[in-house]
């Protein structure tokens, strides 16, 4: 059986509703990054630092890109913290 992709929406609710632990999140932030740099051919971290600022950075895929980037170390950083440092609800924001 195939996993149902989840929209930003979906994942966000999922997530603050803590359906998705931090590693799901991370988990599932990694698998779409992935899919950014596969289409693209560019790291997701050079993709970042060439965009971001830039007139091409309002491009519907990149902003999604762009704010998945920014997510993803968001969740990283919440998944290090000790348990109740950061809340959970701060990621996509």
């Amino acid at each position: 059986m195939e996993a149902k992709r989840l929209n930003r929406q979906d994942f966000l609710k999922r997530l603050t509703s803590r359906q998705l632990t931090r590693q799901q999140a991370l988990a599932q932030l990694t698998e779409r990054l992935q899919q950014y740099e596969k289409k693209y051919n560019l790291r997701s971290e050079v993709f970042y630092k060439l965009i971001v600022g830039t007139p091409a950075e309002d491009h519907p895929d990149f902003l999604a890109w762009a704010s998945c980037y920014r997510s993803y170390f968001r969740a990283l950083k919440a998944h290090l913290a000790p348990e109740g440092d950061l809340p959970i609800g701060d990621l996509g924001h």
